[in-house]
């Protein structure tokens, strides 16, 4: 598959759902939409040709702001989780979720959008919202709960179970927010996750140790450039935060491995393979792997690697028959967006008819979904074996490789 229609379902299957939840209440309700019930009869005389898009406008921001109310849906954990936001020495920002140790009932919780609107406008830009003022249609997720403490105390672990990390790279125009339940709820098994915002220009937009925004850009460097500075990126996340984690919370990081979703994929696969030896990386976890943006970098589709792997794919991957690792996992019922948060972001009843255009949420359960794939990565965390039976169990898995 192409890059441009890898990235493009991704992008769309995250965003678009509120602008379609609109249409949806608009086509149902046209008659109420009807110039004569908003404008006052002193105003008849204005044109439809002007006032029937005016009245579509108001449908529609009305139509909006109705499908997301109460959204996102925040699934339920039995532990809490903390959330603290870091940067590597080379600057890349990472946002840590973890198992928190914390008994403050006045505890501040983290904001969904760590960067509020300037996140979710830059989400907006990617698919031409911001540029039509429409950026509003994203608007709720800057106003939304991450359900995780800010700057919580980690739990501190005994010396037999020290504390797995994951370092996980988002997609192509993606960033470390996009996936804040799904990081939630595998925190919440015992591991820490570091979702790394990248610098390559894929981030859908990012803040630069100066302060300054920077937003997308696929043209700041060749697909190659920017695989290699992903790479190294996670890379350097694996040496860093142990020793961070460490001064920080005191914490004792034991098994390292790496994930992503969608180009996350190729570009935590080419990190693993290029780690020096000795290395600490034990693992890799992807999620849809776009395998076709490795720039002839990478191993083939269906190629194993050296480093402990496994593959979890969506119903559309399954079908264009994506493979990669030890052991390849369908999700049966999963679609692209299943991998991060999309799913949760308005209401199935707009979710699922979406999907029929663009793979937002598969039909099974997004928060069952998210469940069993945290559970299957921790047990693989915890036994280093991507083929052990603990780490295949889910009653969504189906083993294709």
């Amino acid at each position: 598959m192409s890059r441009r229609r890898w990235s493009g379902w991704a992008r769309r299957a995250a965003l678009l759902v509120p602008a379609f939840a609109a249409s949806l209440q608009l086509a149902a309700h046209a008659d109420a939409f009807a110039p004569a019930a908003i404008f006052d009869a002193s105003l008849n005389a204005v044109p439809s040709a002007v006032a029937y898009p005016a009245a579509f406008v108001a449908a529609f921001r009305t139509g909006a702001a109705i499908s997301v109310i109460n959204q996102p849906r925040m699934p339920s954990i039995d532990t809490e989780v903390g959330s603290q936001v870091i940067r590597l020495p080379s600057g890349a920002r990472v946002r840590l979720f973890f198992p928190a140790n914390c008994t403050d009932a006045s505890s501040t919780m983290a904001p969904y959008c760590t960067d509020g609107r300037q996140t979710t406008d830059g989400m907006a830009g990617m698919v031409g919202f911001r540029q039509l003022g429409l950026s509003f249609l994203l608007g709720h997720l800057a106003e939304a709960s991450s359900g995780c403490i800010q700057d919580a105390p980690m739990i501190f672990t005994d010396t037999e179970s020290d504390l797995p990390l994951l370092i996980y790279s988002h997609g192509y125009g993606g960033n470390m927010d996009m996936a804040t339940y799904f990081f939630r709820t595998m925190a919440s098994k015992g591991m820490v996750v570091a979702a790394v915002e990248h610098t390559d220009g894929t981030a859908s937009s990012t803040v630069s140790e100066d302060g300054s925004e920077k937003r997308f850009n696929e043209y700041y460097m060749t697909g190659r450039q920017q695989l290699t500075r992903r790479a190294s990126e996670l890379l350097a996340a694996a040496d860093f935060l142990p020793k961070e984690l460490k001064n920080i919370h005191n914490a004792t990081i034991g098994t390292i491995m790496l994930g992503g979703h969608s180009y996350g994929a190729p570009s935590a696969i080419m990190a693993a393979n290029g780690a020096s030896k000795p290395s600490n990386i034990r693992g890799v976890i992807v999620h849809d792997p776009a395998l076709g943006m490795g720039y002839g970098m990478l191993p083939p589709n269906g190629a194993k690697s050296r480093t402990p792997t496994i593959s979890y794919v969506s119903d559309e991957y399954n079908r264009a028959r994506v493979r990669y690792g030890d052991a390849t996992l369908h999700v049966r019922g999963a679609f692209h967006g299943n991998f991060v948060d999309a799913p949760l972001w308005a209401p199935a009843l707009v979710m699922r008819p979406l999907s029929a255009l663009i793979p937002a949420a598969g039909p099974a359960d997004p928060v069952a979904v998210h469940e069993q794939l945290a559970e299957s990565a921790m047990a693989f965390l915890k036994s280093r074996d991507p083929l052990r039976d603990s780490v295949m169990s889910g009653d969504l898995f189906e083993r294709v490789q």
